[in-house]
């Protein structure tokens, strides 16, 4: 009887986890070429197997992290904490998560933390740009960093906001790499042989205590790692990304909870999250979503142009029945790649909130109402009506309608009307400042 031995099997093929080992290297314009021709970008298909092209992709994305991680703690002073051992000197000890923790964050009197999407690597933002057109600072969380930097906690305090960056996709233990990893990434770490069919998650060894899905991480992050490096009267600037805003919102949407952070938390910025406003049942948090939150959606109008308020609009294929005023963030396509488009609008308007905070008069939302009419003009047009409170209940969706009929934006603050000004889709009027050009 023919017996085949288990060392005969062909081995896993292997590649170096560096750029000059991939043959690629970063040139001028921070993107990934191709050492053999400046004009390429990264290559997938390098062979018909799909595990090699796999098994490519994986030391590639390692290496780009590499220098992301290196990016943040060299250039802009962030620390990588483990968790939940807390302890941010070498390798980890054991199982552990890593995050980002800006230098002196203790003493910030504003705190700015950022849950990425669940299937993403720390401090990655997409894939799809590190490695092709934008590059390294543009597909990551780097050029937020760094432009967060720039700001000041708010206008009698200059000093830059602290930071920290959760770690929502590596949530899987490598024991082998001694780190954690997305589920696609632990896919595509090496198996026994080619032949084998998979890598299998062992629960007992490949998950964190305190760590083991996305929603416990948010849970530990608020409850361990703020009290443990956030002072006592910090406030707390949230942005969450994908579905990492959704768990985020759900770790909220608890009386509980709420009552225990829900008063030092400034803003919520929620870019490409779907959480429906049925859903929140906790009545803090629905207000604190109407007066102190923003939502940024998919959409191709310009990036920072309202599209509803809280109460939503039903004339438009973009789902906007988030609970807090709803704006475009400059792309329809990909979610992973909307704060790359719109993080300078998001972020100027954590720093309205900032300064427009005072003792006793926290900042609220202005009132936005988007009226539609036709446009005689234009044929096809949309027709709507004017919205009561705080978005449209009929009409165009500004992204889309706008193409076909004319709107016309108001914005009412509690001290009274600020502007108003027809919209168009090439020269939107409204500015996250509350300026009017």
């Amino acid at each position: 009887m023919f017996k085949r031995k288990w060392s005969s099997l062909p081995a896993e093929t292997e590649f170096p986890a560096d750029l000059k080992g991939l043959g690629y290297f970063i040139n001028k314009d921070d993107e990934v070429r191709s050492m053999e021709n400046e004009d390429n970008y990264f290559k997938f298909f390098i062979n018909r197997n799909l595990r090699i092209c796999y098994r490519q992709r994986f030391a590639m994305n390692q290496a780009i992290q590499d220098e992301i991680h290196r990016r943040l703690a060299d250039d802009h002073g962030l620390s990588k904490v483990f968790l939940p051992l807390l302890t941010g000197d070498g390798a980890p000890p054991a199982a552990s998560v890593p995050i980002f923790v800006s230098a002196k964050i203790e003493g910030k009197s504003r705190v700015v933390m950022i849950f990425g999407e669940t299937h993403q690597d720390l401090g990655v933002l997409a894939h799809r740009v590190l490695g092709g057109k934008g590059g390294i600072e543009k597909g990551s969380l780097v050029s937020v960093v760094r432009a967060l930097l720039q700001q000041h906690c708010s206008p009698t305090d200059d000093a830059p906001p602290g930071i920290i960056l959760a770690n929502m996709g590596e949530l899987i233990w490598w024991p082998e790499g001694g780190r954690t990893l997305s589920k696609s990434a632990f896919d595509a770490t090496p198996m026994r042989s080619a032949a084998h069919v998979g890598n299998h998650i062992n629960p007992k060894v490949n998950y964190v205590s305190g760590h083991e899905t996305p929603a416990a991480h948010v849970k530990y992050i608020f409850e361990c790692v703020v009290p443990r490096f956030v002072g006592d009267t910090a406030g707390l600037d949230i942005i969450g990304l994908g579905d990492g805003a959704d768990v985020v919102e759900s770790y909220l949407n608890s009386t509980v909870v709420w009552d225990r952070v829900g008063n030092r938390i400034n803003c919520f910025a929620s870019v490409g999250g779907q959480f429906p406003a049925w859903e929140v049942k906790c009545a803090g948090l629905l207000e604190f979503l109407r007066h102190r939150a923003r939502a940024y959606v998919p959409s191709n109008a310009t990036p920072g142009l309202v599209l509803s308020g809280p109460s939503g609009n039903t004339m438009t294929t973009i789902f906007t029945s988030l609970g807090c005023p709803v704006f475009s963030a400059g792309e329809d396509k990909h979610v992973e790649t909307l704060l790359i488009t719109s993080y300078p609008t998001v972020l100027d308007w954590l720093q309205e909130v900032a300064d427009g905070s005072a003792p006793g008069r926290p900042y609220e939302n202005p009132i936005f109402q988007v009226d539609y009419w036709e446009d005689a003009n234009v044929s096809g047009s949309w027709a709507g009506s004017e919205e009561k409170e705080n978005g449209p209940t009929d009409g165009a969706e500004a992204g889309e309608g706008i193409d076909a009929g004319v709107a016309r934006l108001k914005i009412i603050t509690r001290d009274g009307v600020v502007g108003m000004d027809d919209v168009d889709q090439g020269k939107p009027t409204f500015m996250e400042m509350g300026a009017w050009t």
